[in-house]
């Protein structure tokens, strides 16, 4: 169950205990009613908020590992990251040229080709960085088809973009909050 259903749980625990008490008013009641539906109501709006941040910074984490350089050799040293960085920037210059060049539709592609078939591990995560963010997914899907790592982060980033997505029921369900009681007009 989640947080916001809970809290709407015992928000109708609550109001069913109050109604039954016997030794309250009808005033009373009323007020103690309104107590808690408000306080409900504002721990409703805390939970959504914080739900939507922690979905919002699922999905900044997930496309960072996406797009990150992740050709880093395991136990590199700071100056070779470096330059391994270099090397990184110099070849997404070239596949963001290739992207761009209308002339040559397939060139993004080709730059893909010739990085695998050199093994220049800058060259080819750099085209499939620049693939994924202009959505050339033929291009991308090929780089990951050969990485399950790679692959595994992307499914991961589709994951994650599909829970935040406002249209997503589960999303819908959670954004719920406490009726509002009669006796409060609701």
């Amino acid at each position: 169950m989640t947080d916001t259903a809970t809290n709407a749980r015992q928000h109708e625990e609550k109001i069913e205990r109050i109604r039954r008490n016997p030794d309250l008013s009808d005033q009373a009641k009323q007020r103690m009613i309104k107590e808690v539906h408000e306080h409900a109501s504002r721990e409703h709006s805390r939970l959504v908020a914080e739900a939507r941040e922690a979905r919002e910074e699922a999905v900044r984490s997930a496309e960072h590992k996406v797009i990150a350089i992740s050709s880093y050799p395991e136990r590199a040293s700071a100056s070779e990251k470096a330059l391994i960085a270099l090397s990184y920037r110099d070849a997404r210059d070239r596949a963001e040229r290739a992207a761009e060049d209308r002339e040559n539709q397939d060139a993004l592609e080709d730059l893909l080709d010739r990085a695998e078939k050199t093994g220049d591990t800058q060259l080819a995560e750099a085209t499939y960085h620049v693939a994924t963010l202009r959505g050339a997914r033929s291009v991308a899907d090929r780089y990951l088809s050969s990485r399950p790592t790679a692959h595994n982060r992307w499914e991961a980033y589709i994951e994650a973009r599909r829970e935040a997505d406002p249209l997503n029921m589960d999303f819908l369900a959670s954004v719920v909050g406490p009726q509002r009681p009669p006796e409060l007009g609701g």
